[in-house]
């Protein structure tokens, strides 16, 4: 049997596709490019945006022309919403609306399962960088976001099963773990005796060369002992944050429903940065939410000017069912030209300030994972912060590996240096 695996949309759908294929593998299935012919076609869904979602039908039409005797599978945070819009079966075409997703696939592909392989089984994956998902839901319920909608209230894996495939990842010679979730900071609320930070604490002391890294957390699940603990782990702690911003005006936050303002993000911030003033601070942002005048979002552009992100995802809004956004939408909305010019002059805002924060590398070594081999002037890798980096002096036998790069320049966004020869990266040295 031939089957095929497409993940659209977060890190969390990777983490999921990649638990996915490990099962798969385990049971002799080849695994094929989703360009090739297969039996079976599972399309991992996003429907975090409008055009998530026509993405996800492109996908399914496609699995549908590469074989005309195939299945396809559709599972993912999409999967309901599909059910909603067409809810006439499809021949060829299952639709999996459960948290079970993975079960259910299996039992589908009429494939054993038992309830302990999801304790058991190790993501599968042929990249350097592995994601590891640890807790899955998300409670808040902002007033823009489907997401809670479709994934439920917050679920956190058991520590002990987290604690068992990073140590075993790293058997295998994985060095950077990114621990990541629906609502990553509310890992363990529904559990006893754990939390993020403790569950760090426990990965870094089995652990001994892995980095982990945060995908994304709230602004306002961080506090001082957070930060105090998390620092402590540096460099086996990425010094590098995910805020999701969504806004610099505080109207616009209110509306959002997101529960903190520009002040509180600001004080954050700089409570982090004196731990560390080179620490990355990277966020999401929307514009064009409905009723986003010019003015609000010039706050959102200064605010931004202000912070100095080192990176950012930036998203035109896209109105979702089941939100009170959407009803706001057709009294408030911003047109879509209007829009697409924001997005671009805060691209553009968000650039200036990364390129201000990877040239203060200049002249520094980073600590790079290697995840290509290429030779060309592609990006090698990323550092504990998250800049591209290009090291020449790699090897075959580098990738995968965390290597001191020293670096020399910046060139289109991206960090040139030399590999340091000893290869003795700032994990090993601690």
């Amino acid at each position: 049997m031939k089957i095929a695996i497409k993940t659209l949309g977060c890190k969390v759908n990777q983490s999921e596709s990649d638990v996915l294929a490990a099962l798969l593998i385990n049971e002799d299935i080849s695994l094929v490019a989703f360009e090739d012919q297969a039996d079976w076609y599972i399309i991992n869904s996003c429907a975090v945006t409008k055009m998530s979602e026509k993405k996800t039908r492109q996908w399914i039409s496609r699995a549908l022309r590469n074989n005309e005797k195939s299945q396809v599978i559709l599972i993912g945070c999409y999967s309901p919403l599909y059910i909603r819009q067409f809810p006439l079966p499809q021949p060829r075409l299952q639709v999996i609306d459960s948290p079970e997703k993975i079960k259910k696939v299996m039992e589908i592909l009429n494939l054993p399962w038992d309830e302990s392989f999801s304790s058991k089984v190790i993501p599968e994956t042929e990249r350097a960088r592995v994601w590891l998902k640890i807790e899955d839901g998300c409670d808040h319920f902002c007033n823009y976001c489907i997401v809670p909608h479709l994934r439920g209230s917050v679920r956190s894996e058991e520590p002990e099963k987290i604690i068992r495939q990073a140590t075993h990842l790293e058997r295998k010679g994985v060095q950077e773990i990114v621990l990541c979730g629906i609502n990553l900071g509310m890992f363990g609320k529904e559990r006893e005796n754990t939390n993020l930070i403790e569950l760090l604490e426990n990965l870094v002391r089995v652990t001994n060369v892995v980095r982990y890294r945060l995908s994304s957390i709230e602004p306002f699940l961080i506090d001082k002992e957070f930060l105090d603990r998390y620092f402590s782990l540096i460099p086996r702690a990425c010094p590098h944050f995910h805020l999701p911003l969504q806004s610099g005006s505080d109207e616009i936050l209110l509306k959002m429903g997101r529960g903190y303002t520009t002040q509180f993000y600001r004080e954050l911030v700089s409570s982090i940065r004196k731990y560390d003033n080179e620490v990355a601070i990277s966020t999401d942002i929307i514009v064009g939410f409905p009723g986003e005048s010019e003015k609000l979002f010039t706050e959102t552009v200064e605010f931004c000017q202000e912070i100095g992100f080192s990176r950012a995802h930036v998203f035109v809004y896209s109105p979702r069912p089941l939100t009170p956004a959407s009803q706001w939408d057709e009294s408030e909305g911003v047109p879509s030209t209007i829009k697409k010019d924001r997005e671009a002059k805060l691209l553009k805002i968000i650039r200036d300030g990364q390129l201000i924060y990877y040239r203060s590398f200049i002249g520094k070594t980073l600590s790079v994972l290697v995840e290509s081999v290429n030779g060309n002037q592609d990006v090698t890798g990323y550092s504990e912060n998250y800049i591209p980096v290009h090291g020449d002096g790699i090897e075959v036998a580098d990738y995968g590996r965390i290597i001191p790069v020293f670096i020399n320049r910046e060139q289109n966004g991206i960090l040139l240096g030399k590999i340091i020869q000893n290869r003795k990266s700032v994990i090993d040295s601690h």
